[in-house]
């Protein structure tokens, strides 16, 4: 089972912050419509955490079906901070390493401060997986990640975009070894 996080995600919530010039919803929306439109989640190997730098978690199974119009995304976060989230989606509000205490696997953080690797290389499928992406386009993590990792991986020495990064663990994990 591969947990993908989505971490420190420049996003808001709240309908009078939605428009706001600081929230970034389109780098996890293209991150989440990866996830659940990938193989690995018609196999249900795949859930999405997402965290918002205001320590918002989003839990996302692998059926949930991710609007690709950016209001009607903005418009289901929104609702599922509301209370009345769509199934599949599990919200609650907690700091980003009380919500990863109880995940299982090998802990990985996608970082260009990281080893370079070749995923593919990287990853097991007979092993579980908890590897966090940034949801920022620019900085680097907020939430002490690399205090909490067995490994920092790099794919490339530049920050790529969070979508990218989603599209490259989905196919290292889903091309990678069974043993």
């Amino acid at each position: 089972m591969l947990t993908l996080v989505i971490a420190d995600s420049n996003l808001k919530v709240t309908p009078q912050e939605i428009d706001s010039k600081y929230s970034r919803p389109d780098l996890v929306q293209f991150s989440l419509m990866l996830a659940s439109d990938s193989r690995l989640a018609e196999e249900r190997e795949v859930k999405t955490i997402v965290h918002t730098r205001d320590n918002k978690i989003f839990q996302f199974e692998p059926d949930v079906n991710i609007p690709t119009d950016q209001s009607e995304f903005q418009q289901m976060l929104v609702r599922s901070a509301q209370g009345t989230a769509p199934k599949g989606i599990e919200y609650r509000e907690q700091p980003l390493m009380a919500a990863l205490k109880d995940e299982l696997g090998h802990k990985m953080v996608m970082s260009p401060k990281g080893v370079k690797k070749d995923l593919i290389e990287t990853f097991s499928r007979a092993e579980d997986y908890v590897v966090v992406i940034g949801g920022f386009l620019e900085g680097d993590f907020v939430s002490p990640v690399y205090e909490w990792t067995d490994k920092t991986i790099s794919i490339s020495d530049r920050l790529m975009k969070s979508w990218s990064v989603t599209a490259e663990v989905l196919v290292g994990y889903r091309y990678c070894s069974l043993e």
